[in-house]
């Protein structure tokens, strides 16, 4: 990355180094170094600030990486938005509901397949990122998360006209859970995966876009089934 030399002094100016600071931790996380071994000091270093001027902007390693996953969580959802958008018609009758579901489950891995980076942050959300961090931050990430879910939770609902008031940001976070979920399956350690190539253990082998829609499906077909019984 280009070397940042000079001080930071207006609002735009620190707004900029607080957005350097992300790509550096990106650019870190996809190509060079894993979080576990990625520190403070090696953010810092890339784009030659001290790392005593990183903790002014962040005060642990969470919270760049969390700033960061909200990020590339924003960036999903704008293409999920942008999917609906150009691929639902909000007038679409009952007959075309099966079709409504192909095309949701086409936007869920399209909207996902070109960002590893958020697929790789997504698997550290519970378990890393979202601990040591402050009560303030906590709050403010939640709180982006509710509103962009129950936002485009709506758009869903408008979309699968069987699904109730509600059941559009419930099915956005199970497809939340089922990805991180599928994504660990479907990632297994070197080791692993060589014995995954043995002929006797090849049909354990996992692929995530499969295993994902297969999932998010089945969830759909139960609301379906379930809403026209109720």
């Amino acid at each position: 990355m280009v070397a940042i030399k000079r001080r930071a002094v207006s609002v735009a100016q620190k707004e900029q180094r607080r957005q350097d600071i992300l790509q550096s931790a990106r650019e870190l996380f996809t190509t060079h170094l894993d979080y576990d071994s990625l520190l403070m000091k090696h953010v810092a270093e890339n784009i030659s600030l001290t790392k005593g001027t990183l903790y002014l902007y962040f005060k642990t390693k969470e919270e760049v990486f969390l700033a960061l996953y909200t990020e590339e969580f924003n960036l999903r959802f704008d293409v999920i938005d942008s999917l609906l958008a150009a691929y639902f018609d909000v007038g679409t009758d009952a007959d075309n509901r099966n079709n409504g579901i192909d095309i949701f489950l086409s936007i869920m891995t399209e909207s996902m397949l070109e960002q590893q980076t958020f697929l790789r942050l997504n698997s550290l959300l519970h378990t890393v990122l979202e601990q040591n961090i402050e009560l303030d931050c906590a709050l403010e990430f939640k709180t982006l998360l509710r509103d962009r879910l129950n936002a485009t939770g709506a758009g869903v609902e408008k979309a699968l006209h069987f699904l109730k008031e509600g059941q559009g940001t419930e099915l956005l976070l199970m497809t939340h859970e089922l990805m991180i979920g599928c994504f660990h399956a479907s990632t297994p350690t070197p080791c692993l995966e060589e014995v995954l190539q043995r002929p006797d253990m090849i049909f354990m082998k996992l692929d995530f876009e499969v295993e994902f829609a297969k999932a998010i499906r089945l969830i759909l077909l139960g609301y379906e089934s379930l809403n026209k019984r109720g």
